[in-house]
């Protein structure tokens, strides 16, 4: 949080000093908002829709080149404004024990190492920070429950800063895509 803070000079004041909070000055570069324009936004649309659209249809209709639409592509790949990732049924190849893991951290702990370890562990498909009890929401996927008993004692409970777990185990799993709607 500190280093988010910045002192500011009241204008025509110089003996004066105000704690301005930086908002969107000081942002991590993943949280930096990218431009996107019209087509960069009908882009995401349509991968949205479908992964598999086609390239020259969009650009037929925008009047541009494919070479563009796959250089958007690109371009908003390098940006950080999208991956193409590939989501699988975990129940069709063999994947039945899932589960969320409320994590809480020791005091004066390096967060940034805590989720390194964690997002190094077969299994753990994300690592959300959040405010309230826990510290973390953890998502962890593996093949049985003997597989995720040992995730817990021998893998979980060895990472350094960990206070304390707190487990809720899948009892089936229900997902719809990844949409934002309309992105404008």
């Amino acid at each position: 949080m500190e280093k988010n803070k910045k002192l500011a000079n009241v204008e025509g004041d110089e003996e004066k000093k105000v704690l301005k909070i930086l908002s969107e000055d000081n942002l991590p570069g993943h949280k930096e908002a990218v431009s996107l324009d019209d087509l960069d936004r009908e882009i995401l649309e349509n991968f949205q829709r479908d992964a598999f659209f086609s390239y020259a249809k969009l650009a037929k209709k925008w009047d541009v080149t494919t070479a563009t639409i796959r250089n958007r592509i690109h371009r908003m790949k390098e940006s950080g404004v999208m991956d193409v990732i590939l989501v699988m049924n975990p129940y069709k190849i063999g994947y039945s024990a899932f589960a969320i893991i409320g994590i809480r951290l020791k005091d004066k702990v390096d967060i940034d190492q805590v989720v390194s370890n964690l997002l190094a562990i077969p299994g753990v498909t994300n690592v959300i920070m959040v405010a309230g009890r826990y510290d973390f929401f953890v998502h962890y996927i593996g093949k049985n429950m003997e597989e995720y008993r040992r995730f817990v004692i021998e893998t979980l409970r060895g990472i350094p800063g960990i206070l304390t777990i707190e487990s809720f185990i899948g009892l089936d799993l229900y997902e719809r895509p990844f949409e934002f709607g309309i992105i404008r």
